[in-house]
Order: structure tokens, then C-alpha cells, then sequence
């Protein structure tokens, strides 16, 4: 592990210069996210105690079974959201310049999303989704509102950005970054005409596309299907690698293997990975990290942060720093110690991590090993 962190270490010195040199692109979505803590009880006082797990908050809803009754929470930041803005922003942080087609607001962006890095170019097409975020210790409940977004397609996309722009953006691309699938009810044609109206043609010998379905429990057996046949698609023209939570993964399971899904995440994989035909398969939790490729399997354990500053983003840092992994070179195993440290950094601080950051981060670690 210590030879690996040092190898990484070795890449993040001259990452700057590296990822200067890259051109990277991502879709479709986007939101304004309240964070927001919901309350239990108040003293006479004035103090507040807010819930501090999903399953007390859960356990409080069901008791109440049978009768109305009102809930107040307290928004602690309203900010940019979205998985691809967020991750975005953290790419951005490390350095990366990329162009983002998504749901930023029309005819001009959201305020929130005025806090978008400026290595992000934005490419809007239609308002963005409002998602109340509760937060907990053990995880969040993500309430979202998106009218615009789910009316929009592939052609509200061509006609707001314009097919030659979307060509020039897209053209001779290191990345393509395709995230949340799940929430946006045309995602399915969105990709389709990605496929069929910008990347027939063009060059793929170099392009590397990372998609992240996002949490699909509510999308039909019949739409995951074909989201996975177009995955297959892109294969067609260039890299793919699929990166799922655990969640995400047992959809799939049930979807494409069988209906009893393993609780061994290795054994969860090793059926996928097959079966999807990506280059590469991530599955990750906040315990473990796993990925498969041609050259095998890799694992990492995150540190455990266990009183997280937010945990809404960090999937998508997670992601962020996998890709820019794969951007400086590193191979599977060594992009997914990079996802999570890229991710703790994020849920400790709040903030997405630099370079210098992330650097100081896995020089701790290395300090750890010795």
C-alpha cells in the first residue's frame, strides 16, 4: 500500500501541467441543493436537538402512522447540485478544464450555480431541479423537485446549446462524464442522440467515458435495460467505466443476473462485470472500494470519518477523483485510493479538495503506513 500511495504522490506533482492538457466534458443535469437538518425537539430554552439517524427520523415518521403532523427543519447552506455540477466543481478544484451541458437555468444560470469553478464553462439547456437535502449521520434523504428538467430531451438540448456547438464540444475529447442517469425522465434519448447525432464519426481512440447511473430504484426494469444496451454503445466508441454505489450495483443485479442478490460485494461484481461489457466496473460504499478491469480486481478501504461536515457530494467527489486519476494514468487500483481520498477530504472540510489538498491528505497516509 505504501509503494502505492508514494506512486501516487509521485503523479499528483506534476498533475497540474498534466491536467492542463486535458479535455473533458460532462451531462446532463442539474440542481439547487438546500441542505437542511430536520428538527426533533426544542427546549424551552430555545436549544435544538435535530435527528441524527435516518432510522430514529424513520422510527418518529411511523409512529405517527394514522395522523398528520408537521415537521421543521433548518437549512444549513443552499448551494449548487447535481451530480455532474458537483462533480464538476471538484474536478475543476484539482485543475481540470471542463465544459458542463446542463440544466444550469435559462435564460441565464441560477445564482448558485455563480459558485462554480472557473474551469467549468457552463452549457445550459433548461432550469434547474430544487432538491431538499436532509442530512444525518448514517446518510440523507435527497426530496427533489424538477418540472423543467424532466420535460427537457435531446432536442431541447440541440435546440438551446445547437448541434455544432455540441460537436465542438464534445470533439476530441480526453473524458466524457455522464452522470445521474436515473433522475431526468429523457435521459434514455439524451444519450441516444449523444450517440447518434455527435460521437457517429468522430475519432475514439483516445476518449474515456465515465458514467454514474445514480440511485435508479425508481426507474422501470424495461428504461435500465436499455440505458445498459446504450452503455454498451459507447463501448463502441471509446473506454467505458461504470461507476455504481451498493445500491445501485443490486438494481443491476436483479435486473440483468438474478434476483437474490449477494451481501459479499466481491461476489456482486464478479457476476456483473461480466455481463456489462465496460472496461472497468466500480462498486463503492462507504466501507470498501472495489473495481474490476481486464487486469483483475482492486480493493481500497476508506478512512472512516465518523462525523462527516456533509456527506450530500460525496459520491460525486468520490467519482471526481477517480477520474482524475485516470486522467494522470494511474490504473484502477491506485484512481480508486485517489476517489477516496478525494471524497474524505470533501465530508471532512466541506469543500472540495485541491491538488495541494489532496496531496497533504495522501502524504498523511503515507505517514500512517510507515
Amino acid at each position: 500500500m505504501k509503494e502505492k500511495l508514494l506512486h501516487i504522490q509521485q503523479r499528483l506533482q506534476s498533475a497540474t501541467e498534466v491536467l492542463a492538457t486535458k479535455k473533458v466534458v460532462a451531462g446532463f443535469d442539474g440542481f439547487v441543493d438546500s441542505i437542511v437538518k430536520v428538527v426533533n425537539t426544542k427546549t424551552e430554552g430555545g436549544a435544538t436537538q435535530f435527528f441524527e439517524t435516518i432510522k430514529q427520523f424513520g422510527n418518529y415518521i411511523s409512529a405517527k402512522s394514522g395522523s398528520g403532523f408537521s415537521l421543521e427543519s433548518e437549512e444549513l447552506l443552499l448551494k449548487l447540485g447535481g451530480n455532474m455540477p458537483i462533480m464538476a466543481n471538484a474536478m475543476a478544484q484539482a485543475g481540470v478544464t471542463i465544459n458542463c451541458v446542463g440544466a444550469f437555468g435559462i435564460p441565464s444560470p441560477h445564482t448558485a450555480f455563480a459558485g462554480m469553478h472557473a474551469n467549468c464553462a457552463l452549457h445550459s439547456y433548461t432550469n434547474p431541479g430544487f432538491t431538499t437535502a436532509m442530512e444525518f449521520t448514517d446518510g440523507k434523504i435527497m426530496l427533489a423537485q424538477m418540472t423543467d428538467l424532466n420535460h427537457a430531451d435531446w432536442d431541447t438540448i440541440k435546440t438551446t446549446v445547437g448541434l455544432s456547438k455540441l460537436r465542438e464540444i464534445f470533439a476530441d475529447t480526453d473524458l466524457v462524464c455522464l452522470v445521474n442517469w436515473s433522475e431526468p425522465d429523457h435521459s434514455n434519448d439524451m444519450w441516444q442522440g449523444l450517440i447518434e447525432d455527435v460521437l457517429t464519426g468522430s475519432p475514439s481512440d483516445n476518449r474515456n467515458f465515465f458514467i454514474d447511473l445514480s440511485d435508479c430504484s425508481k426507474r422501470s426494469a424495461q428504461s435500465i435495460a436499455f440505458a445498459l444496451s446504450l452503455i454498451k454503445q459507447f463501448g463502441k466508441h471509446g473506454r467505458v467505466t461504470l461507476s455504481l454505489n451498493r445500491n445501485e450495483a443490486s438494481i443491476l443485479y436483479r435486473t440483468i443476473a438474478a434476483e437474490n442478490v449477494p451481501d459479499n460485494l466481491q461476489a456482486v461484481g464478479d457476476k456483473l462485470y461480466p455481463l456489462l461489457h465496460v472496461a472497468t466496473l466500480i462498486i463503492h460504499t462507504s466501507k470498501a472500494s472495489l473495481a474490476w478491469d481486464a487486469e483483475g480486481t482492486y480493493k481500497d478501504i476508506p478512512v472512516f470519518i465518523p462525523n462527516p461536515t456533509i456527506s450530500t457530494g460525496a459520491g460525486d467527489n468520490f467519482n471526481a477523483g477517480y477520474c482524475i486519476g485516470q486522467l494522470l494514468g494511474l490504473d484502477a487500483g491506485a484512481s480508486l485510493v485517489l476517489a477516496n481520498a478525494t471524497s474524505n477530504c470533501y465530508i471532512t472540510s466541506g469543500e472540495s479538495p485541491s491538488l495541494t489538498v489532496l496531496d497533504n491528505y495522501i502524504s498523511q497516509l503515507i505517514s500512517a503506513s510507515l
